[in-house]
């Protein structure tokens, strides 16, 4: 260990022990109170009523109690997510520091992080990305629609009875994707009555509303739960806020606006030279023109105020013409889209006989929403020319064949069209049928049958680059009858039916509405994801052994993942301006898999677990054993300890040959230095291994007085074989000229194509958490003060070509693996809660530390910037009222004190670390029956 790294450790366990002290002191007043007779949970909540059935996440054995469990379990009850405000599941995150940001949900081009045209979330423990963190409902594989499991699809928040989340590995379990953890979502079964919930959130520019039910009935034979929510919220443009509407330039193919390739000398109709705004191009083509006889200039527009561009010479320039026009999409994009959905989930439970029950799950989810973008996308795939505007368009000032770089439509708009919208349709189907019962009065039986399945249905728009090369022609418009080989019957260029089109910034406003239909190209994609699953437990009692117990669990599953990706002809047939290629797929691969799980106490105090899992892919298989210990050396003192063997199975489509995904990334072309968007092809690798983990957790709880606990916890996981995405940018740098970069025909990069591969090492993170809470009363006045603590010591990066230490850092280098997170060394949320017979108050605190701002800078370099920490409170106040306080309003605030999120290079601030929203107050009503 580094003499820096020991004293950041040093650090770290100071901090912590500092904390200990704080929670020790402040228990100090209700050392009066005795110590607990009962060995309360380690979960930091209470246990649901016993007439409750008991969801232990992390365990198949049903008669084993979560507080015996050695693995850490943060749980969040419903009162919990009640009093944070939150306005759907994934806002949760933001209250559990170990969960480091989210992708999905908000635009992140720095890092693609997820689908930013609609409303999903997902969660990433200890930042080992998305897919590391296993998301269950009751126990239960979802589908991850997104690539992960959107959270805000599982259930409506009013129907949760707790949220756990285990923070160590779980695949000895659960199989793979839970290398970093587990998030449980467990559901009220036995909720009887009528209860309706509202909540308005206003946030400037971006108010949302969520309205939510739930009604339980039936009897101690039958019980039926069926809950409904609708959740709206409207959209929020990077021009809405003061950190993200800054001049973000685009040059080349991505500027409106654009360049201009004179293939001759311009001239007028009578042939003399062509002067625009008191600029000779004629003039300036002779001077300037290269061998091949061309000349590239910038739109005689650049600069002006109304395209609100910038005009940046070229070095020695004689005079306006030469160089680049900057243009900012940055204000049109979106920092979220605008989202409309609805969620159904129905628990129905049937005792068909003493000691067996049937039940039903069944969950729907539907989601539209509308992203509104730039309105015109860039012209990264112009074929072996740009494309040509005809001397003998009117519109064309210089009179002459011209070759268009750049975006057809700049911030001005287009005759009115001031963005692009593309439409997204999300639907999500989950059921789950399942028996279980007792076989003997020493052994359980559980066996359900899981569908689940979402599909994503996507409109969007991009330029045909055929229909707007024959608008330029002069055949323009939808009613111009033009075929794919050329001009039908009766059409005239600019005559009729027929319209010019001009890619000039002077026309911009002024053109014929119509013309979109050149602009504009409809596209359309259906992804498809669905789970279907078989699985069977027998849990129970082998033997005993002096006395005591050895209990097991033994189970199988079987489980077929089908992923299915349809796109339209402007997707798939090369002529995009933008988006694609992509490729139709219909991807399909079978799992079986066996486990086993055993528990054994030897002494009343010390319980000793162990569990394995061998999972079948057909093409490789793996297998995760689990060891772990829970030792009550006292009643006011618990140690416990658990090592495991992780890992997460490549994606199905990463394991296909196929062409799997379509997405541009800011690129900087070692040839020229030029930095662009370019289009980043991925093809999937059949050779993929599962990346494998060790992980490793020890920790502590103490119990010092009655209604205080703290648990503190070291923690480390270390990726062997872990699946790396390619970075474009160090591909494009290790072979400029490689088979992996597509140039066009005047050497421009116009694609990068990567895949992923198993890395030697991996990411190795280690750190402490810390967890503490005290309950008492004072008088009538009840309290809670509550602290949850994650201190990162270690996070190496592995590039590929080396391993960095990340803590502290955006980890945004240019050779950076996708992988890779921002990566505080602390996060922590605390809190106080006060009640008064009717009345609550809730403050919470959450804090997250600086990093240093490494985008797009090479491993080592010296610090440029930092992103400052971000440190919010948010309060809550609630009140209940009228018969049996069925009745409750509560009013709150988030970010209280309107803190603007520190600056990021780029993309404005970094949404792992704080939000863009500002101050928001919600009013929430509630009502039971």
């Amino acid at each position: 260990m580094t003499n820096a790294r020991s004293h950041r450790l040093c650090a770290s366990i100071s901090l912590a022990t500092a904390s200990l002290a704080l929670l020790h002191a402040g228990t100090a007043f209700a050392q009066t109170t005795s110590a607990p007779e009962a060995a309360p949970s380690d979960t930091m909540q209470a246990a649901p009523p016993a007439e409750q059935e008991i969801i232990v996440t992390g365990s198949f054995l049903r008669n084993v109690r979560q507080e015996d469990r050695a693995s850490p379990i943060l749980s969040v009850s419903a009162a919990d997510i009640a009093r944070t405000g939150v306005n759907a599941l994934a806002d949760i995150t933001r209250y559990i520091p170990q969960n480091v940001g989210s992708a999905g949900g908000i635009q992140d081009l720095a890092k693609g992080g997820g689908a930013d045209s609609r409303d999903t979330r997902s969660a990433n423990l200890r930042g080992l990305g998305a897919g590391a963190t296993l998301v269950l409902l009751n126990g239960r594989r979802v589908v991850p629609t997104d690539g992960f499991v959107n959270l805000n699809s599982l259930t409506p928040e009013i129907a949760i009875a707790r949220l756990e989340t285990v923070l160590d590995g779980a695949s000895s379990t659960y199989g793979a994707d839970a290398v970093a953890g587990v998030l449980n979502v467990i559901t009220d079964t036995r909720f009887e009555g009528v209860k309706l919930t509202g909540q308005y959130t206003h946030i400037e520019d971006t108010p949302a509303f969520n309205v939510q039910g739930m009604v339980g009935l039936g009897d101690d034979r039958i019980r039926s739960v069926t809950s409904f929510a609708y959740r709206n919220i409207e959209r929020l443009q990077n021009g809405d806020r003061d950190v993200t509407n800054f001049f973000n330039p685009s040059s080349g193919s991505g500027a409106n606006p654009g360049a201009f390739v004179l293939y001759a000398r311009p001239r007028t109709a009578s042939g003399g030279d062509v002067v625009i705004n008191g600029n000779n191009y004629s003039t300036l083509y002779d001077r300037f023109k290269n061998a091949a006889g061309t000349l590239t200039v910038v739109d005689p527009d650049c600069g002006s105020a109304a395209t609100q561009s910038r005009y940046v010479p070229a070095a020695n320039s004689p005079g306006f013409g030469l160089g680049a026009c900057q243009f900012s999409f940055q204000a049109q994009n979106p920092i979220r889209p605008a989202s409309q959905s609805v969620l159904v989930h129905n628990d129905t439970r049937f005792k068909f006989a003493p000691g067996h029950a049937l039940y039903v799950e069944f969950g729907l989810y539907h989601q539209d929403a509308q992203r509104y973008g730039v309105p015109s996308f860039a012209q990264n795939r112009n074929g072996p020319t740009p494309p040509i505007v005809p001397g003998s368009n009117p519109l064309n000032p210089f009179g002459v064949d011209v070759g268009f770089i750049g975006r057809a439509i700049g911030s001005q708009g287009f005759a009115g069209t001031r963005y692009k919208v593309q439409r997204d349709q999300v639907d999500q189907r989950h059921l789950v049928v399942g028996a279980e019962g007792a076989i003997s009065s020493r052994w359980n039986y559980a066996a359900s049958f899981t569908w689940s399945r979402g599909e994503v249905n996507s409109v969007d728009k991009d330029t045909d680059m055929r229909l707007f090369q024959a608008a330029l022609n002069g055949f323009g418009g939808p009613n111009c009858n033009i075929r794919f080989n050329g001009a039908g019957s009766g059409a005239v260029p600019g005559s009729g039916n027929c319209l010019y089109l001009s890619p000039f910034a002077k026309d911009n406003l002024t053109q014929d509405p119509s013309l979109l239909y050149n602009i504009q190209t409809e596209e359309t994609s259906t992804n498809i994801r669905e789970y279907l699953i078989g699985e069977a437990v027998l849990n129970g009692t082998l033997v005993e052994i002096a006395g005591r117990p050895l209990d097991i669990a033994v189970g199988t599953q079987f489980r077929k993942d089908r992923q299915v990706g349809r796109y339209s002809d402007l997707f798939q047939n090369g002529f995009g301006a933008f988006n694609g290629p992509f490729r139709d797929t219909d991807l399909k691969r079978e799992v079986k898999s066996v486990f086993a799980e055993a528990n054994f106490k030897p002494l009343d105090t010390l319980t000793l677990n162990a569990a394995a899992r061998y999972e079948d892919y057909g093409n490789f298989n793996t297998v995760a054993p689990k060891l772990s210990a829970n030792w009550r050396i006292i009643p006011e003192i618990a140690i416990r300890a658990s090592a495991s063997k992780a890992f997460q199975a490549p994606a199905i489509a990463n394991s296909s040959n196929a062409l799997i995904g379509t997405n541009v990334a800011n690129i900087i072309d070692p040839r020229d230095g030029s930095l662009v968007f370019r289009s980043v092809l991925q093809y999937g690798n059949p050779s993929l291994q599962p990346q494998k983990a060790d992980v490793f957790n020890i920790g502590t709880t103490l119990l010092p007085v009655r209604g205080a606990s703290l648990s503190v916890d070291y923690w480390h996981y270390r990726y062997r074989s872990q699946i790396q995405l390619q970075n474009g940018q160090a591909v494009i740098n290790a072979d400029p000229n490689g088979p992996n970069v597509i140039r066009d025909a005047a050497g421009v990069a116009q694609s990068v194509i990567v895949t992923s591969y198993n890395a030697p090492s991996g990411t190795a993170t280690s750190g402490i958490d810390v967890a503490g809470r005290y309950e008492g009363t004072i008088g009538p006045v009840g309290f809670t003060f509550r602290d949850n603590l994650s201190i990162l010591v270690k996070y190496d990066v592995d590039t590929g070509t080396l391993v960095y230490d990340g803590v502290g850092k955006r980890n945004n280098y240019q050779t950076s693996p996708l992988t890779a997170a921002a990566a505080p060394r602390y996060r922590n949320v605390a809190g106080v809660d006060v009640s008064l017979a009717d009345h609550a108050l809730s403050i919470d605190w959450r804090y997250v530390s600086s990093v240093r701002d490494d985008y797009q800078q090479v491993v080592g370099a010296p610090e440029v910037a930092r992103i400052g920490a971000w440190s919010v409170f948010d309060a809550q106040y609630n009140f209940r009222f009228g018969p049996d306080r069925r009745f409750e309003l509560g009013v709150g605030v988030t970010n209280l004190f309107d803190k603007a999120p520190p600056h990021a290079i780029y993309t404005g601030y970094l949404s792992s670390v704080a939000d863009p929203y500002g101050r928001q107050t919600y009013i929430r009503a509630s009502a039971r029956f």
